[in-house]
């Protein structure tokens, strides 16, 4: 036993810490540690975001070295928030670990000049329910199939929740009340900047961690997304190598694990996905995967290490943050009241095509940027024996496939028409605080509608446990007028949230109303019930 484990009864540690990093914590143990930690520190204040499916507590650890822990104090203050999850799948465990260490460290531990700049809103144990369904058989190591991790030795939970939810592909369905409490958490604190904690197996690589954020461009405000990809992700890289060795690069995987100069690709765009969908919120994204293949203690530790850079980079770029976030904000506003014709938003990225059994399926291609980029790897003979650590490291020179184009895209309009009889989609866009309004009076307007020409099914890939099959419409767009009656809802496009709404309620979106069987009881030659508004008119509103 480690000496830091012997003084396990004298001072606040974390399981892993008490256990040699043989154990992971049990959401009794979360609970506890922040029950023992809270008396100890008046720069920490414990929230609750709700509870889980089955009944549990999710907390919230609010840190602020100027002692400011609600949402309306912190932006009137000009406080930079940070959010962070951890846990979201159940066996990737670190940063969770990495959330409980922080909040300790962090209030009782060296003072960090960023906590008086910042206010951090963790969320260390997202999935509570998964996390305690804890199996040594769960995310085995098999480095033959790519897949699993190493340690710790007495398990880890399931990556869905107790439901069979796959949490991070929940963003747009929001079928699980975990899904619902962190949309409302989101939209309570408006956070500037947000980090998802997760750990990946995949390809042999040399990278201790791998980071991403949103690759939806033409669907959302460009400016976070390519602060973040093009400035703030490579510099808190570069900060945290030169600091502490650890190595760390954009996420994804060989195209060919015994070729890797055929390239380097990362997932698909869909806002299922919690970064995808924070690029459509406008807010600054950060995807974080430990890597699989090293120790749990090594894990932990380059999580610990880079919460802690990107702490100090914010800190240090508060105010630009900031100003990107309000300009994000202000820039998708002034679109929706005076939409131009060219103004047109991705909506779709996947291509249809068929499978043997001649079923409707999609792929959502990767393009890639224009240079080539040097991925760090170990030498090709370790590569193709899935051998890790390998003999020697070794850098491949390969195109980086992180680019993706919308197959279909369409112009925004000025608003959208919902029938009062649609009142399940009303309240699930207020689920993801979308501003919906109520029409004070009838009225005929210029309008856009779209007829179903034909509908499929087609299965949804890891969505969870239980088999999905999410609904497509072939439509065509017909313009024409709409008569509109009080008590009918409009949603407008000039509000924060926009892009989300679009992306929800356009029939076309491949993560959208259609898709999750909200329509399923329309067939081919219907119209589909809500109308588009595509130019600025009188819409009297109570």
């Amino acid at each position: 036993m480690s000496p830091r484990a012997k003084d396990a009864e004298s001072e606040l540690l974390t399981r892993a810490e008490r256990s040699d990093y043989k154990e992971t914590s049990r959401h009794s143990d979360v609970i506890e540690f922040l029950r023992a930690l809270a008396p100890k520190t008046d720069l920490l204040k414990i929230a609750s975001m709700g509870r889980s499916a089955e009944g549990q507590d999710m907390p919230v650890v609010i840190l602020s070295g100027a002692r400011t822990f609600t949402p309306e104090e912190a932006h009137r203050r000009k406080k930079t928030i940070v959010m962070v999850i951890a846990n979201i799948h159940a066996g990737e465990v670190e940063g969770k670990e990495a959330c409980l260490m922080l909040a300790r460290d962090l209030t009782t531990g060296r003072r960090r000049a960023f906590l008086d700049d910042l206010v951090l809103v963790l969320v260390p144990n997202y999935n509570p329910d998964g996390n305690d369904k804890v199996d040594p058989k769960n995310r085995a190591l098999d480095l033959e199939k790519l897949d699993g991790q190493i340690g710790p030795e007495g398990g880890v939970g399931t990556r869905t929740t107790g439901q069979g939810i796959n949490l991070n592909r929940d963003y747009m369905k929001m079928e699980a009340v975990e899904s619902r409490h962190l949309s409302k958490l989101f939209g309570l604190w408006r956070p500037h900047v947000f980090v998802d904690c997760h750990t990946t197996d995949g390809s042999i690589h040399a990278y201790h961690l791998t980071f991403d954020t949103a690759h939806t461009l033409e669907s959302g405000p460009r400016e976070p997304i390519l602060f973040a990809r093009d400035e703030m992700l490579p510099e808190i890289s570069r900060r945290l190598e030169k600091r502490t060795g650890h190595r760390t690069f954009f996420y994804g995987n060989w195209r060919d694990q015994n070729d890797p100069t055929k390239g380097w690709e990362t997932y698909t765009p869909l806002p299922r996905y919690g970064s995808h969908y924070r690029g459509l919120t406008g807010r600054l994204d950060i995807l974080l995967e430990a890597y699989s293949y090293i120790g749990f203690r090594e894990r932990t530790d380059v999580m610990l290490a880079i919460l802690l850079e990107i702490f100090q980079y914010v800190h240090e770029n508060s105010a630009r943050i900031r100003k990107i976030v309000e300009r994000a904000e202000r820039d998708t506003v002034e679109r929706g009241l005076a939409p131009r014709p060219d103004d047109r938003v991705g909506i779709n990225y996947g291509v249809a095509g068929r499978d043997a059994e001649g079923r409707l399926v999609f792929t959502y291609p990767a393009y890639p940027y224009p240079e080539p980029v040097e991925v760090m790897g170990w030498d090709l003979e370790s590569l193709k024996a899935r051998r890790i650590p390998g003999r020697k490291l070794a850098k491949f020179k390969a195109l980086h496939y992180a680019r993706f184009l919308p197959e279909i895209s369409v112009r925004r309009p000025y608003a959208y028409l919902i029938p009062a009889s649609c009142a399940r989609v009303v309240e699930h866009l207020r689920l993801h605080n979308v501003a919906v309004e109520e029409l004070a009076g009838n009225l005929q307007v210029p309008a856009e509608a779209y007829t179903i020409l034909a509908r499929e099914s087609t299965v949804s890939p890891d969505v969870g446990t239980t088999e999905r099959f999410e609904t497509v419409f072939w439509v065509r767009a017909e313009r024409a007028p709409a008569s509109a009656h009080a008590g009918d809802f409009i949603v407008r496009t000039a509000q924060p949230s926009a892009h989300v709404a679009m992306y929800l309620l356009e029939p076309l979106s491949d993560d959208g109303f259609v898709r999750w069987n909200f329509f399923d009881e329309l067939k081919a030659g219907d119209v589909y019930p809500i109308r588009r508004i595509p130019q600025p008119v009188e819409l009297p509103a109570r």
